[in-house]
């Protein structure tokens, strides 16, 4: 969720069907199962006192550790039983100015996405969106372009060329990861200098995928002629095994205005919307890992990433 987001009140959110309790206590951010060992009553549904977060039904407390401070039925000072203490919690990290959350030891960092930290560029969320199509198809579809002149034939893929020439794939240092550079020419609608005539509307693009697993992607979209960045940074919730919550940043070095970033967000939301149109039709929510789906020499990207999450998932 974004960091934004959360403030003085505990939220629920879900990740992989379960349910996790998040709260800021003591400036510091907890992650609970969001289930009281009491009466089961949901803890989102509280509030925070005295730093501490009080469920709904009976009033009982717990601190940043999940330890039961206070029990009200029992009075001041009373000792709590040892069942009191909440479910392990989750590992928890604020970065990219989102809440990320491991229900286990995390297998790997986080994807590092340099564009974040660059001055020259400016950052744009888009709303978060919820799709009926599983994290895992969502990565697979933006990992591959040769879907470009046909999905997209209503925003930027109408005239690309249909043939993919041969790319590598170099895999990130830490194996849970990897880059592709993939060099090109489109018809740049939005360079300015087009309708002056002073830029060819035919230009080079230079894309960039970044894959972190499991299901964070950065794409960087540079123009050399036109002297445009666009980097897409897409972080993916699976809420359960049909849906997943869809956060998306822009991070840009041409926004002058409100409104070059206003519509700039709905560009995106259309071509998301042409993908989303193919991705919560496909046949099943499943992402093949071993046998099952034809690949081709233009599928390399999506073949290293069916590797690194079977990998993953051993």
């Amino acid at each position: 969720m974004r960091s934004s987001e959360l403030t003085d009140a505990p939220i629920r959110v879900e990740l992989l069907g379960d349910a996790w309790v998040l709260a800021r206590l003591n400036g510091v951010i907890s992650v609970f199962v969001d289930k009281c060992p009491h009466r089961n009553a949901r803890l989102s549904d509280g509030c925070i006192v005295r730093d501490q977060l009080q469920c709904p039904y009976h009033g009982w407390e717990f601190d940043s550790a999940g330890t039961c401070t206070h029990i009200p039925a029992l009075g001041e000072g009373a000792t709590v039983p040892p069942t009191s203490r909440l479910q392990p919690s989750a590992h928890v990290q604020e970065k990219y100015d989102l809440i990320w959350i491991a229900p286990e030891n995390p297998v790997c960092d986080i994807l590092d996405i340099p564009e974040w930290s660059d001055p020259t560029l400016s950052a744009v969320w888009m709303p978060s969106i919820d799709i009926k199509a599983t994290a895992g198809q969502f990565i697979d579809n933006f990992l591959d372009f040769g879907h470009f002149p046909f999905v997209h034939t209503g925003t930027f893929g109408a005239g690309e060329d249909e043939n993919i020439s041969p790319y590598e794939v170099q895999p990130a240092m830490n194996g849970w990861g990897f880059t592709v550079d993939y060099h090109h020419f489109i018809n740049n609608h939005e360079d300015p200098l087009v309708a002056t005539g002073k830029n060819p509307l035919l230009q080079p693009r230079v894309m960039k995928y970044s894959f972190g697993a499991p299901f964070i992607c950065c794409l960087r979209l540079e123009l050399p002629l036109a002297n445009q960045i666009n980097a897409i940074a897409i972080f993916l919730q699976p809420l359960d095994a049909h849906s997943t919550r869809l956060y998306c940043a822009m991070l840009r070095n041409d926004f002058t205005d409100q409104a070059s970033r206003d519509a700039a967000v709905a560009y995106e939301l259309a071509v998301l919307a042409e993908d989303i149109g193919i991705l919560e039709h496909l046949w099943d929510n499943e992402i093949p890992l071993e046998v099952g789906q034809a690949h081709t020499r233009a599928d390399r990207n999506t073949v290293e990433f069916r590797r690194i999450m079977s990998r993953l998932l051993a």
